[in-house]
């Protein structure tokens, strides 16, 4: 598959992340803390440097939306949307469910995107009426239509601990109907994972769009059904984030969470 130019920068720049990345991964890391719970490393950083350079050396006067260190130029028609390390606590840890995310924001609407785990070696790519690709092998969301036979991914706010009541009682409500419920600690991996139909959908709150962006045009690439909790179908930056592999399920989700 032949991709276009922003495709294979998005790409270019996700290994030259992924590089970073594994450079630091099981070694001695400075870690601080953005919030109690949410830690940051050189290897973030870095990674974030290695990414922008990647992408501005072929598209200078695109914007760049980026986890760290405020990098917010969204006021541009083109807006590369970066997440260089998700799933960082896992990271921290030595577990090897990690990424980089990165999407690219034509106007409204997510363009390309890719998504690279490299302890797994796994990269996901999508473009916009293209389809989206797993290691060369074109991607699509599950059949399963029966939520008890579903299984789903989720993820915790950083909030959660000041804020709960509402996330267990969808957790609660979800884990019920379906097979399984899954959190891996990183929500690009679970949307890549909704896309390739290792999940058959996944929600979550207090998102970013560096954390989406990516992984919605994946998942949509894939055949699979995006929104927001309240049903909009284009949640970059609603903070609320449901997929899901096809209508009935999403439907069915979506009228839990919303206690139709």
């Amino acid at each position: 598959m032949k991709f276009s130019s922003y495709a294979n920068t998005a790409l270019a720049a996700a290994k030259a992340g992924a590089d970073i990345l594994l450079s630091h991964y099981n070694g001695k890391l400075n870690i601080e803390y953005k919030g109690e719970t949410d830690p940051v490393t050189q290897a973030d950083k870095n990674s974030q440097k290695a990414v922008i350079k990647v992408i501005k050396d072929v598209f200078p006067d695109h914007g760049v939306l980026a986890e760290e260190d405020g990098v917010k130029e969204i006021d541009k028609s083109y807006c590369w949307i970066i997440d260089p390390l998700d799933g960082t606590v896992n990271f921290v840890h030595g577990v090897p469910m990690f990424c980089v995310s990165i999407g690219l924001k034509y106007k409204d609407e997510v363009i390309a995107g890719v998504i690279y785990s490299p302890v797994l070696k796994e990269v996901f790519i999508a473009e916009k009426g293209r389809g989206a690709w797993l290691n060369g092998k074109k991607i699509e969301v599950s059949k399963n239509q029966d939520i008890i036979r579903s299984l789903a991914a989720t993820g915790f706010p950083y909030y959660f601990r000041k804020d709960s009541k509402r996330v267990m009682k969808n957790f609660y409500n979800i884990a019920y109907e379906a097979q399984g419920v899954r959190r891996l600690g990183t929500a690009a991996l679970d949307l890549a994972y909704v896309a390739c139909g290792r999940f058959d959908f996944f929600w979550e709150e207090g998102l970013k769009p560096w954390d989406a962006a990516a992984g919605i045009l994946i998942v949509k690439e894939a055949g699979g059904k995006i929104s927001d909790y309240h049903g909009d179908n284009n949640p970059l930056f609603s903070g609320t984030l449901l997929a899901a592999n096809n209508q009935t399920i999403h439907k069915k989700i979506l009228d839990i969470i919303n206690e139709r």
